[in-house]
Formats: C-alpha cells, sequence, structure tokens
C-alpha cells in the first residue's frame, strides 16, 4: 500500500483527516505507507498479521480484508471464500462504526459475487461491544450456518439475547467437548461432532 494525499484546501474536516494520516505517513506506523510486495493471485492466501504487534493489527486486518475484498469481486464466475479470524477487532468496541459497517457490507454481498465470508471469535461478547452489537448482530442474522463450540456461561447470556437459543441449547452449550458444536444451519439446530479423517490425522501428526 502507498498512501497519496491530495490537497481540497483546509477545511474542519481535512484537517482532521490530515491529522489522523500522520503516523501512517512518518510516524509510528509509517511502514504501512510503501508499496507491496504481496502477489495475491495464488488459489490459497493467508495474511499472517501477528508480529505488527496488538495496537497495529487491527490495521493490517482491515487493509488484508479491502485487498482480498477487491480480489473477490473481480471475476463473479469463480467461487471464493474469506475467513476472518478474530473478528471482533474489526466489528468490536476497539474498532469504528466505518469500519464495522464495511465488514457487514461484506457479510452482506458477498453470495452475489460467487462467495462465502466466515467469521471466527473466541469471545463472544467482543462481537457485539460497538454500537450495542448492531454489526455483530447483523452478521450473525446474514450468516447461513452458524458453529458455537463451547462456551462459558456469561458468553451463552450474552448470545441469548442475540439469537434464539432454547433453555435445553443452553445447557448442551456450556457442556459441549473437544470437537463438538451446536450448528444453526437455517431454522435447523443440530449438535455435531467433528472427527478428523486418518489423512487429516497424519498431517496434524
Amino acid at each position: 500500500m502507498k498512501i497519496y494525499i491530495r490537497y481540497f484546501g483546509d477545511t474542519e474536516k481535512t484537517k482532521i483527516f490530515k491529522i489522523k494520516l500522520i503516523p501512517f505517513i512518518k510516524g509510528s506506523l509509517r511502514f504501512f505507507n510503501n508499496y507491496t510486495n504481496i502477489s495475491i493471485q495464488n488459489k490459497l492466501i493467508i495474511a499472517d498479521i501477528y508480529e505488527l504487534g496488538e495496537e497495529n493489527i487491527k490495521y493490517g486486518l482491515f487493509i488484508f480484508t479491502e485487498l482480498f475484498w477487491d480480489r473477490i469481486k473481480n471475476d463473479r464466475s469463480v467461487k471464493k471464500a474469506i475467513y476472518l479470524d478474530e473478528i471482533w477487532r474489526l466489528i468490536g468496541v476497539t474498532s469504528n462504526k466505518y469500519v464495522a459497517s464495511f465488514i457487514y457490507k461484506i457479510f452482506k454481498t458477498i453470495r452475489k459475487y460467487g462467495g462465502s465470508a466466515v467469521a471466527i471469535t473466541q469471545d463472544i461478547s467482543d462481537l457485539f461491544s460497538l454500537e450495542n452489537g448492531t454489526y455483530g448482530k447483523s452478521i450473525l442474522n446474514n450468516s447461513s450456518i452458524k458453529n458455537f463450540f463451547a462456551l462459558e456461561e456469561e458468553n451463552i447470556k450474552i448470545l441469548a439475547e442475540y439469537s434464539n437459543l432454547s433453555e435445553k441449547e443452553k445447557i448442551e452449550i456450556k457442556t459441549l467437548k473437544r470437537g463438538e458444536n451446536l450448528m444453526f444451519a437455517g431454522d435447523e439446530h443440530i449438535l455435531v461432532k467433528i472427527e478428523s479423517s486418518d489423512y487429516e490425522n497424519k498431517i496434524i501428526i
């Protein structure tokens, strides 16, 4: 990515925007202000941004998401999927409504481009920490399949506020073992156990 600024004169909005860009141009985040050497022509692309550090991960996550989103929209006839791990960084309280709206747009429209979007997080509460849970709820509502693994009591209460969990399912989701999950597929709620194949076991080992 290379950052360019076109001058439109000093207004209150441009002054604020200019100040916000300073860290990315000549401050601690200036490493973002460079040409990319990343090829996005491969069939499988993984953006490992862990080494950016806690404060910068959200910026890297957003930049790569936008980069992949442009690629997804190129050809509607090609099937593709984008996996967003730690999605709370983009739609949670540490993010903002503009970034969260962009992520929601992906989940709302990706099917039109022949794609699928997968959101992954370990803490349910983080999904609903921005704008009273507006974006987390919107993503849930636009997901045809939802998988919930074992959750703590507090997270179960929060999930129940945004989904139609029965009392029985609240108990089941608390006692799920490793590899087990409660799957929502449309109106169906199914208990699922995931087991790796012999081939997958060999890869893991």
